[in-house]
């Protein structure tokens, strides 16, 4: 829940942003967004933005503020007409498809509802990293990196799948762990 002082647009889009990860806009919360050049409330944790930069604030709640909540480290998927809540650590990578978003263990593979951009923002700091326009992995899972023509990599994952980084993303692979 937080509290959001700054202009009417800025508001609304805020406000749409905040209802994506479930963060209620309430003047009674004791943390408020500030646009810079309204007044500071006294009795309140402020975090003051520039208009422009209002997506950073969201990116900054997301991964900050809600970390402690329980269902932000888990998803939940179908299987067999069955449902089941996994813990991102069982997480081998996560695909967008011809059959939909589906997150694949060690296992199984679930069906799951939210999107590639909405579990890459959320689980960025659990190990998780976009490796190609379709597939998000848990680099806590691959087992072998393997060097592939034009800059780009093959990752052997626990459950032997063998995924392809495109040109694209490799650069970004490399920064994360320094190859």
């Amino acid at each position: 829940m937080v509290h959001l002082l700054c202009s009417t647009k800025v508001y609304e889009k805020l406000k749409h942003e905040l209802s994506k990860h479930q963060i209620d806009v309430h003047p009674d919360s004791g943390l408020a967004l500030v646009e810079r050049g309204y007044d500071l409330p006294n009795d309140k944790l402020c975090i003051v933005f520039d208009a422009i930069d209002y997506m950073d604030v969201i990116k900054l709640l997301v991964s900050g503020v809600r970390e402690d909540m329980h269902w932000m480290n888990t998803l939940t998927g179908l299987s067999d007409n069955k449902f089941a809540v996994i813990e991102p650590g069982d997480v081998i990578y996560i695909e967008a498809g011809s059959d939909g978003m589906m997150a694949y263990t060690k296992s199984n593979r679930y069906s799951i509802k939210e999107t590639l951009q909405y579990y890459e923002s959320l689980w960025a700091a659990k190990g998780f990293i976009r490796i190609n326009k379709s597939q998000l992995v848990n680099l806590l899972r691959v087992k072998e990196i393997i060097p592939w023509f034009n800059s780009r990599y093959v990752l052997r994952m626990d459950n032997n799948a063998e995924l392809e980084v495109s040109k694209m993303f490799s650069k970004k692979l490399r920064n994360t762990l320094k190859i």
